[in-house]
């Protein structure tokens, strides 16, 4: 695998070989390798599985971006990035791995279904919700336990989360009210995780679950890709011990490789690629009318604008969003009705469709802005009430901004 860095770094321009230039390039290049069974004649490309969801980063965020959901009519689209976490099952493990190397067999599919439901607003007009429903086709273990915990998830963007990673831990605990004593109905909390021997505070992820850029794409390796890291040495990544074959499949781990299929050289490769995201711009000039609504109908009471000269519309805490948005798949701290407050930047340029066509949302069931702020409910209640009670003309002009970011 060292020796694939080299030879990527060989045809580089020397005037490109700047030192974080040349980790960012190289871990670009991990970003979009397609990893591939053990053993293989191409020992710096080896290890994939035994089970998997994706052969690489890329094809999870293509162009570095956001996940997409597979589509309910067709049942062989998986979607992009959309996997199934699961509640640390004994037989399944933390993720439903839909792939397997050769002789491996499949945990199983998602699949999803949707049922529309009507909203009326106060000025009479109507909107369609879609509340999505899902399952395991095809269980590749037995049957999956009636109890199960399950929570589908997309992949998000990856802009500008080395400027998230910088932003000290003080200034977002400085945020916290976890029993609202100034009495607006938020009680936002942080993360609080222990990644090594340290306690953490959480920021990156659904529920807050990662403290570093680091931890995340090592958890994705194993989840995702099925490889071991430092920080995840498991070389059969999440298959657990009733799944024998996959556990003495062969592996790629390598003692010149730390023992392991993605050593720490190659591991900090790809933060360092990850870090050099620039936070995406926005779509187009902010509007200031249009911000002072936004904060008005209470959407920044969590979706802070920023922290410094830093703008990621987020306040990077866990908030309970009610009952419609919860899972069974807590994380870390972070109940099943928790989540991270999502960054909004780059909403309108990250997203290909027109409103009204997006996948909005931790599993992307939102296809526009409005229909992701009323899913909101807990401590946002009050937000997506005054968002309903607005005239047409001003909740456009909402939606709008958002789409601005």
């Amino acid at each position: 695998m060292l020796a694939a860095a080299i030879t990527i770094a060989a045809l580089i321009p020397p005037t490109a070989l700047a030192q974080d230039n040349l980790n960012a390039t190289l871990g670009r290049a991990l970003f979009e390798r397609p990893w591939v069974t053990a053993p293989s004649s191409t020992k710096a490309a080896d290890g994939l599985g035994p089970l998997y969801n994706a052969r690489s980063c890329a094809s999870c965020h293509p162009a570095s971006g956001r996940g997409h959901p597979s589509l309910p009519t067709d049942p062989e689209d998986r979607g992009t990035g959309f996997v199934l976490r699961l509640a640390d099952d004994p037989i399944y493990g933390r993720q439903l791995q839909a792939l397997g190397t050769a002789g491996q067999t499949p945990e199983g599919r998602l699949t999803v279904t949707y049922t529309d439901e009507k909203l009326l607003y106060p000025d009479g007009s109507i909107t369609i919700l879609r509340r999505p429903t899902y399952g395991i086709a095809d269980p590749g273990y037995g049957p999956v336990a009636g109890t199960l915990g399950t929570s589908a998830r997309l992949a998000p963007a990856l802009h500008g989360l080395g400027l998230l990673e910088r932003i000290p831990d003080a200034d977002i605990l400085a945020q916290e009210d976890p029993d609202d004593h100034n009495g607006d109905g938020i009680s936002g909390r942080a993360n609080r995780l222990s990644e090594g021997d340290s306690p953490a505070i959480g920021r990156f992820g659904w529920k807050a679950t990662h403290a570093t850029i680091s931890h995340q794409n090592a958890e994705a390796f194993s989840l995702d890709i099925g490889m071991s890291t430092p920080l995840f040495p498991a070389p059969w990544g999440d298959c657990t011990e009733t799944q024998s074959a996959c556990r003495t499949a062969r592996h790629g781990d390598q003692p010149q490789y730390e023992g392991l299929e993605i050593p720490s050289t190659l591991l900090n490769l790809l933060d360092d690629y990850i870090r050099s995201l620039p936070p995406p711009s926005t779509a187009r000039p902010l509007d200031a009318a249009q911000e002072s609504l936004f904060a008005a109908t209470g959407c920044a009471a969590c979706h802070r604008p920023s922290f410094g000269t830093v703008r990621p519309y987020t306040d990077l805490l866990l908030h309970d969003l009610g009952d419609g948005l919860a899972d069974s798949v807590p994380g870390g701290q972070a109940t099943g009705r928790e989540w991270r407050t999502a960054p909004l930047w780059g909403l309108g340029r990250t997203v290909a469709a027109a409103d009204g066509a997006l996948a909005l949302l931790h599993d992307g069931r939102a296809r526009s802005v409005a229909e992701a702020i009323l899913w909101h409910g807990g401590e946002a209640q009050d937000a997506r009430r005054r968002f309903m009670s607005l005239p047409h003309a001003d909740r456009q002009r909402l939606i709008q901004f958002i789409l601005s970011l």
